[in-house]
């Protein structure tokens, strides 16, 4: 198949699919609201921040965000088992073929970047992580996911929240791909091989003197010990933006439901700004109140659209830069020259 042909249909599906999220959406805005408003709140100024650390909801350790975790691989299991089916067919049906289109694509922009030699070994691993950080931040769009809030002494939490929201979980990732890139990286190259990419001598020997040449193995050393360090930071910033991101919008959607309601109870009526507009204008500011009033159901609408296009790249740039970090070891298939490592 042509590959704008191709990218111009996996477009086109994809806006389907969010266009298809709109009715999740708005269930969801609607439970968090009946939720709220169950419990007799009328001021924005009741309801706390999401607190940064996850809620033990059952005891022995179990948090909200590790049983939504495993709320989300199951219905991740059970919706690839529908799609597919039993057993995946020669002729694929359209669930099938919807797979293997997000197989393909990410095929497709992954295999240039880790290269055709790791490709097979390193595939799962990176579509694991697209399929599980993608729904999992999505998670938290879904009816129910931080909508219900549940009072713990004077503030209100959530009973469940998505696992990116969670440091440990995004820290547990960023680990494990740590690990799938020192295992690649000994298997494709071998131990020397990765001394020598990280601390050996990549100048071209031709055309350099002798001394000049035996100083660059000090400088390339150096350069290593910093590779080195920023090797380990790599865990940090992979975990810390994932985390960041899905986290901030966890605390935006809160604060929006927060406002809205306060709004949607004739918040503005007892503002200084509602005074002044009465002040000046009339019985202008009681339309005014009016329509806030009841648009103001609307108002977590369009930060619903942006945390579905910021789960998508945060998806995508957490698998992008795992594939980059094991591509820039084992992916040298055209390399010029040896590389010396004494």
């Amino acid at each position: 198949m042509d590959k704008v042909v191709f990218f111009h249909k996996a477009a086109i599906r994809l806006m389907v699919s969010i266009v298809k999220l709109l009715p999740m959406v708005l269930v969801s805005m609607w439970l968090g609201g009946v939720a709220y408003a169950s419990d007799g709140h009328s001021n924005a100024a009741e309801v706390s921040s999401i607190s940064t650390a996850p809620e033990v909801v059952f005891g022995s350790g179990i948090t909200d965000t590790l049983v939504t975790s495993w709320v989300i691989s199951l219905a991740i299991i059970l919706l690839v088992r529908w799609l597919v089916g039993p057993r995946p067919g020669l002729i694929p049906g359209a669930g099938q073929a919807m797979i293997e289109t997000i197989l393909d694509g990410l095929q497709s922009i992954m295999e240039p970047i880790v290269g055709k030699k790791a490709f097979r070994q390193v595939f799962p691993l990176l579509f694991g992580y697209f399929v599980f950080i993608l729904l999992q931040n999505w998670s938290g769009l879904f009816p129910g996911i931080g909508s219900i809030l549940h009072k713990v002494g004077d503030s209100y939490l959530g009973i469940l929240r998505p696992i990116n929201s969670d440091l440990n979980a995004t820290l547990a990732m960023a680990l494990i791909s740590l690990m799938a890139w020192m295992y690649l990286c000994i298997k494709h190259v071998g131990i020397n091989g990765l001394y020598g990419h990280i601390f050996g001598n990549k100048a071209e020997k031709e055309g350099i003197p002798g001394f000049m040449y035996a100083f660059l193995f000090v400088i390339f050393f150096g350069v290593g010990l910093i590779e080195c360090i920023s090797v380990l930071f790599r865990g940090v910033s992979l975990s810390f933006r994932l985390y960041g991101n899905v986290f901030g919008g966890d605390n935006l959607l809160h604060n929006m439901y927060t406002f809205s309601e306060f709004l949607t109870n004739d918040g503005f009526v007892k503002t200084e700004l509602f005074a002044t507009i009465s002040k000046a204008f009339g019985s202008v500011a009681n339309v005014i109140s009016f329509l806030i009033k009841y648009l103001a159901y609307l108002l977590p609408l369009p930060f619903y659209f942006l945390e579905i296009l910021v789960g998508l790249i945060q998806a995508f740039v957490f698998t992008l830069l795992v594939a980059v970090y094991i591509g820039l070891i084992v992916n040298h298939e055209d390399e010029p020259h040896s590389i010396d490592l004494v």
